[in-house]
């Protein structure tokens, strides 16, 4: 006799925003939320430890839990705009706190013949359990641009984002470090081109929990160009990391491949110099 258990997840999302005038130039957003997430197939029925977490890649193996709950994100959002004919500009302040987040965590002691398989079949001393903790994530962003003529303009976005558990002393796994860009456009009646810096800071706010790797600061320049022949046909290219800089993304994955030349388990490198090119024609 096979036993079964019926799970069913039906939440409503709730979405509130205003946006006021303040002056001609200046006005205000603000927004509330309560938004949730059912828990994924591999993190309620993933039976067996496995490597199979939706693309955490933290070389941890993990097993289910069918009794999860969904997760509940409590969110505000607050930002003012300013704008002109030649600039804008546009901080936000955002805060969110979660119940029942959904974080690998060590297994339980009931779940010791599990441990024992991950240990045996996959190496995995500290195999994790997806389980629901409570969790929080804040931080600010910032766009922004500036026309210096009719030819010429800047833009910029910046960005920070904190994800911390509030249950223990930790961070959240995979959380962007602090980041921007700033771009230099130039535009003609037939052609507009741009020269973005981007910077990247280190990332030492790490999850202790999932063994996550720190990360090094790094700066790219990327260069791009759209070209329009006629009212059809339009050409666009671009060269992207045009310092060729090796640098390893946060968010990117680690190497589980054996013999390469990259460890086992250490970041994999972002993609180096590259061109792209593309055309487009309309009918």
């Amino acid at each position: 006799m096979t036993l079964t258990k019926r799970i069913e997840d039906t939440k409503v999302d709730i979405a509130l925003s205003t946006q006021t005038q303040i002056s001609e130039p200046l006005s205000l957003y603000v927004g509330l939320g309560i938004k949730n997430r059912a828990p994924s197939y591999q993190e309620r029925y993933l039976w067996t430890p496995m490597e199979a977490t939706g693309g955490l890649a933290d070389g941890h193996v993990y097993i289910g839990d069918i009794n999860l709950k969904s997760e509940t994100a409590y969110q505000g959002d607050i930002g003012l705009t300013y704008q002109s004919d030649k600039a804008r500009f546009a901080p936000h302040v955002f805060y969110q706190s979660i119940d029942n987040y959904i974080q690998g965590v060590p297994m339980p002691m009931e779940a010791m013949s599990a441990k024992m398989m991950a240990s045996m079949m996959a190496g995995d001393e500290n195999p994790l359990q997806f389980s629901n903790v409570d969790a929080k994530l804040y931080g600010v962003d910032f766009n922004w641009y500036y026309n210096i003529s009719d030819s010429f303009s800047f833009s910029g976005l910046a960005s920070y984002v904190k994800g911390e558990r509030r249950d223990i002393s930790d961070n959240l796994y995979r959380v962007a470090p602090l980041n921007g860009q700033v771009t230099m456009t130039y535009n003609t009646n037939n052609m507009i081109a741009n020269l973005t810096f981007v910077a990247v800071a280190a990332q030492d706010d790490v999850s202790i929990t999932n063994s996550e790797q720190t990360t090094s600061g790094y700066g790219l320049v990327n260069l791009d160009v759209e070209y329009f022949v006629n009212n059809d046909l339009t050409l666009r290219g671009g060269v992207d990391n045009l310092l060729d800089r090796e640098y390893q993304n946060h968010l990117g994955g680690y190497n589980r491949v054996k013999n390469t030349d990259i460890p086992v388990m250490t970041r994999l490198p972002s993609e180096g110099l590259s061109a792209w090119a593309e055309v487009t024609y309309s009918f």
